[in-house]
């Protein structure tokens, strides 16, 4: 599923970078207005200027671009049964839905929105997809054009996800805590931030009668085939571009 808009009149950067460039980026913000943070719940989402959240593994960011301001959830997708033990609300799409539209134009011709995050760490696997399509389906509903880098894949780029809008870049900047960082055991990163390309492991299985095997291969390419190495769904709305 694609949403698309040929009546926007700006295109919004995405741009990838590493961790310590992340750090440099919100340096300065103070949290209690710029970041959302935990409990990664509906009510946590935050409406302004230049907001970020870190630490995504398996929740779902949701931003909104409406004008000069921005709104960014980061949600868990707790199932009610499972937030009670942590002493948290669970997923609620008509809570998610509800904090969404408030104070949002839909009238806005410039409104976009983007969706980032969620598992669907096997082909064929469950995890919290629906919760994701729930999302992706509100955004179709309201005729709101988004980019979608949904649904990550298993590994090697499971690592912690960043994200920051910048309102007076008008720029999303995505970060993965593999990006750049060393190991003891590795001559490289997963992930290696090129000047014009982005170098990254991936895997090869294969399969015989006793075992399957993975073979690790690395490869270089652009930004949005990296975005189709860590995700399973990934659309790139007009509104967008990536740099």
């Amino acid at each position: 599923m694609k949403i698309e808009n040929t009546g926007v009149s700006f295109q919004s950067k995405i741009k990838f970078i590493d961790s310590k460039t992340f750090k440099k980026k919100i340096k300065g913000l103070n949290p209690k207005k710029h970041e959302v943070g935990y409990p990664w719940t509906a009510d946590t989402m935050k409406t302004g200027k230049n907001l970020y959240t870190t630490g995504i593994i398996d929740c779902i960011a949701v931003i909104i671009k409406d004008g000069g301001k921005t709104k960014l959830g980061h949600l868990a997708t707790y199932k009610h049964r499972d937030s009670k033990q942590i002493h948290q609300k669970g997923f609620s799409i008509k809570k998610v839905k509800r904090r969404l539209l408030e104070n949002i134009n839909l009238d806005n011709k410039d409104l976009h929105g983007y969706i980032i995050g969620g598992f669907q760490l096997k082909p064929d696997g469950k995890d919290n997809v629906k919760q994701l399509t729930q999302i992706q389906q509100f955004f179709e509903e309201n005729i709101i054009p988004c980019t979608i880098l949904g649904a990550r894949k298993d590994a090697p780029h499971i690592g912690r996800i960043s994200l920051f809008f910048s309102n007076k870049e008008d720029t999303l900047y995505i970060s993965n805590s593999l990006a750049d960082k060393k190991t003891n055991i590795r001559r490289k990163p997963v992930i290696e931030i090129k000047e014009n390309s982005i170098e990254y492991d991936t895997y090869e299985e294969s399969k015989d009668n006793i075992d399957t095997t993975r073979k690790r291969i690395r490869k270089v390419s652009g930004t949005e085939e990296f975005f189709k190495s860590i995700f399973r769904r990934v659309s790139i709305c007009k509104a967008d571009t990536l740099v």
